[in-house]
């Protein structure tokens, strides 16, 4: 893939889709490409994450240890960002990862993310815009099931 490609698959994730064309560029160079069988494990579940992935081909499946086997795993695939919260704090893996079919895969480190960020503050304040907007759905969210909860208790 030529870095024009890779900074537009990159564009294409909401959470980049913030960032300037500096920013895109530094995170598509310094991304890691990973490559993984079907059957291999990307990460385990409790581990420490400090990155995120972006399925570029192929599909994940991500499976909690407290998932019934009958439930259906939820898939990940082409163009999903996996663990994005890990970009920016320091975090556990909620869950297992694993290859459902051969996958390619972008590695973004924390370290890159943050550098990229410290030097780009406008990257930096529209992604702090972006996150303030998804807090505040969160919480409207919230507001609007809670009174659904209290008449229970």
């Amino acid at each position: 893939m030529a870095l024009d490609d890779d900074i537009l698959l990159l564009r294409k994730i909401a959470t980049f889709r913030v960032l300037g064309p500096d920013a895109l560029r530094v995170l598509a160079i310094s991304s890691e490409k990973v490559h993984l069988r079907a059957g291999d494990v990307l990460f385990e579940e409790g581990e420490p994450a400090d990155s995120a992935y972006i399925v570029i081909a192929g599909a994940v499946r991500m499976r909690r240890a407290i998932d019934k086997t009958l439930d259906e795993p939820t898939v990940v695939e082409e163009g999903a960002l996996i663990g994005e919260s890990a970009l920016i704090v320091e975090t556990h893996r909620p869950a297992s990862a694993i290859a459902i079919q051969p996958c390619t895969l972008f590695k973004i480190s924390r370290g890159v993310f943050m550098r990229m960020l410290e030097s780009d503050v406008e990257a930096a304040r529209s992604l702090r815009d972006m996150i303030t907007r998804r807090l505040n759905a969160a919480l409207d969210d919230l507001d609007t099931v809670l009174p659904r909860f209290e008449q229970k208790a």
